[in-house]
């Protein structure tokens, strides 16, 4: 753990947070194009990412704010970097599991819309819960004293938001042209594994 002056921690803390929202806008934008062809591309399809998205997120961060008020400032940090390398693995076997066993596999057993769907739904919430337990712990970890807490808390939140702007944008005029899905969703997974280094 870093323990250098609570500056320098939130700055380091503000990067890494930047960085997994950009990571996480990838994955999202990414994974959207991957599962058009289990699931097609209209806007059924896209309600359901977002959909799994946003209660991942919500429950995640529901549960981080949960435990993180148990934990040390230490186990919050360790936390989080549980958080950012479960999101980080699933990244990389993501391509295997929306491209390679949800259409490759399951797509010629022509199940109902409905249980396709439903397996979508559970497969986007290991990642999206984890991606929802990171700020929680780690606002918790730069917040050591109730002063300022609200500024700091604010900080992160700006950064991970900034992170996820850029990445939505970057995601779509560069990494797709440069590196293609397959390669987007590695840097995305490195970037996670680069959060928990910071």
């Amino acid at each position: 753990m870093h323990t250098g002056s609570p500056r320098q921690t939130l700055i380091l803390s503000s990067a890494a947070f930047f960085i997994s929202g950009f990571a996480a806008l990838t994955y999202q934008i990414v994974w959207q194009r991957l599962l058009v062809l289990p699931i097609g591309a209209d806007v059924y399809s896209t309600t359901i990412i977002v959909a799994a998205f946003m209660a991942g997120l919500g429950v995640g961060s529901l549960v981080g704010g949960q435990v993180a008020d148990r934990l040390s400032t230490l186990q919050c940090v360790l936390l989080f970097i549980v958080a950012e390398l479960a999101v980080c693995v699933f990244g990389f076997a993501s391509r295997w599991i929306f491209y390679d066993w949800m259409y490759l596999r399951l797509g010629p057993a022509s199940m109902q819309p409905v249980t396709t769907a439903a397996i979508l739904f559970a497969s986007l919430l290991w990642p999206t819960f984890w991606m929802g337990i990171s700020l929680p712990v780690l606002s918790r970890a730069v917040n050591s004293r109730l002063y300022g807490a609200a500024r700091r808390v604010g900080l992160l939140y700006g950064c991970n938001t900034l992170g996820a702007a850029a990445g939505a944008f970057v995601t779509t005029w560069v990494l797709f042209s440069r590196l293609g899905l397959e390669g987007s969703l590695y840097l995305a997974a490195g970037l996670n594994a680069a959060a928990a280094i910071v």
